[in-house]
């Protein structure tokens, strides 16, 4: 019989006063922690749709874990920043502004929607895997090809766009 050992696992919290993020050559994210430097980071949304700006994995170039910073607001501004634009890089989803239609065709759902990046086509096959509702008016779209973007706030739609999503919701 194999036996099981403990693997523990420590949460390692960064001070944000010790915490400097900065670009390095050629625009990769680096960090100096209280003089220590780590010449690339990757940063990480622990929790990606309720705290975006909270519980930020920070990890180095093998992905292995640094730390994690509990809040990015409690960094410096310069900091912030850097790690604001990271991480929406990183997380680059398009807000839908438009739906133009929302088609059914035999096993398949097919979007057509205006966003902030430009017009996309979803295809899905059933809409319970492929839309996810977060908070009372977000919704998350997602097709079989793993593109994704967000209806931010369904309220804030054109009347139209509100009609075409209430036959499908």
């Amino acid at each position: 019989m194999e036996q099981v050992t403990d693997v523990k696992y420590e949460i390692r919290l960064l001070d944000p006063d010790r915490v400097r993020f900065f670009r390095g050559t050629g625009g990769v994210l680096e960090m100096d922690y209280g003089g220590e430097r780590s010449p690339e980071v990757l940063l990480y949304r622990t929790y990606p749709l309720s705290r975006q700006e909270e519980y930020i994995s920070v990890r180095d170039g093998k992905g292995e874990e640094i730390g994690i910073i509990e809040r990015l607001t409690d960094l410096d501004p310069d900091s912030l920043g850097e790690a604001r634009m990271e991480l929406r890089l990183r997380y680059l989803v398009p807000r839908v502004d438009r739906i133009d239609k929302i088609k059914q065709y035999p096993g398949m759902w097919v979007w057509e929607l205006q966003t902030t990046l430009g017009p996309i086509k979803l295809s899905m096959r059933n809409l319970h895997e492929h839309i996810q509702m977060v908070g009372e008016s977000r919704l998350l779209l997602s097709d079989m090809d793993g593109n994704r973007c967000e209806i931010y706030d369904t309220e804030a739609l054109d009347p139209q766009s509100r009609k075409l999503l209430s036959r499908v919701m």
